[in-house]
């Protein structure tokens, strides 16, 4: 019986002999030589000379280091606020009044005496937005206005959120799911007007906010349908003299805000608005499952021979 071999023998090279064309192996027996490796490093336990925090931070602060203090408050962001800062109240029969008259005078001068409040927050804006002039910035509210507007056309909701603030977008889309709106802006009766302007803060000191109230006397289309296409509102055919009121709103503090529609002011003494033509669905007969409908034939009218 053959001993078994050893582990610690190994191959060697192939060695040709002269005599043949076959390789002889040569084995030879390896010694087996314990070889020890270096010891693992273990870092020391590192123990702190200050037990609590409030030693090392008194520690600190003799050494003559400050340490900055940490607030635990969470970020909030406000991309508008809830309201009107200040409603602008309409002069009772604006654009039908000449500004010659007695009345007129009086609206004037009761104007000029709001615009000290208008011109503080308007230096205020412009310490954010340098470029901010309020005859450019009427006719670019007007554009803001228009494009607005015509995204109820095409129910474009994502293109409508960047021209509306989140205050303004309900009421604007309010009970229009299942309507149809045709909207168009026919032309301009007087240039548009910047008539108030007003700056406040929101949670703190350095949270700013911007409203400009923007006087617009337009000529516009309006018809709404509902979703049988009949008509419930205006007429598409028909302009109307409108005169409104819009507020645009920016944060300010936001260098990548834009100036976005707030809302509209309605004056009291504002004509009604025209009532709404609603679908109303007219019972018919109770019927039982096994019996079917037939609507009444009409006998035919016959002239009477004289």
């Amino acid at each position: 019986m053959a001993a078994p071999m050893p582990r610690g023998l190994f191959y060697l090279p192939r060695v040709w002999c002269w005599w043949s064309h076959q390789p002889a192996r040569v084995t030879q027996s390896a010694a087996v030589i314990p070889v020890r490796t270096a010891k693992r490093f273990t870092p020391p336990v590192y123990e702190s000379k200050y037990k609590t925090e409030k030693e090392f931070i008194e520690h600190m602060r003799k050494a003559g280091l400050v340490i900055p203090q940490e607030r635990m408050e969470r970020p909030i962001h406000l991309a508008c606020t809830a309201s009107i800062l200040d409603a602008y109240v309409p002069p009772e029969g604006d654009a039908r009044m000449s500004s010659l008259s007695k009345e007129g005078l009086k609206q004037r001068t009761e104007q000029l005496k709001k615009n000290v409040a208008s011109q503080f927050s308007l230096r205020k804006i412009k310490e954010y937005d340098a470029n901010f002039k309020p005859k450019d910035f009427a006719e670019k509210a007007k554009d803001i206005f228009i494009e607005a507007h015509l995204c109820l056309n095409n129910s474009d909701h994502d293109r409508l959120h960047t021209l509306v603030t989140e205050h303004c977008f309900p009421d604007m889309v309010w009970d229009i799911k299942y309507k149809t709106v045709r909207w168009c802006f026919v032309e301009s009766l007087e240039p548009p007007q910047v008539v108030q302007v007003r700056c406040s803060s929101l949670v703190n000191q350095g949270n700013m906010y911007g409203q400009v109230t923007v006087r617009m006397h337009t000529r516009q289309t309006l018809a709404i349908y509902d979703r049988f296409g009949r008509l419930m509102y205006g007429q598409e055919d028909v302009p109307k003299d409108v005169l409104e009121y819009v507020v645009f709103e920016k944060h300010l503090v936001n260098p990548y805000g834009n100036w976005r529609m707030h809302g509209k002011i309605v004056p009291p003494w504002a004509p009604p608005k025209q009532p709404i033509l609603k679908t109303v669905m007219i019972p018919g007969p109770q019927l039982k499952p096994w019996e079917d409908y037939e609507e009444p034939q009409g006998k035919a009218h016959k002239p009477q021979l004289a």
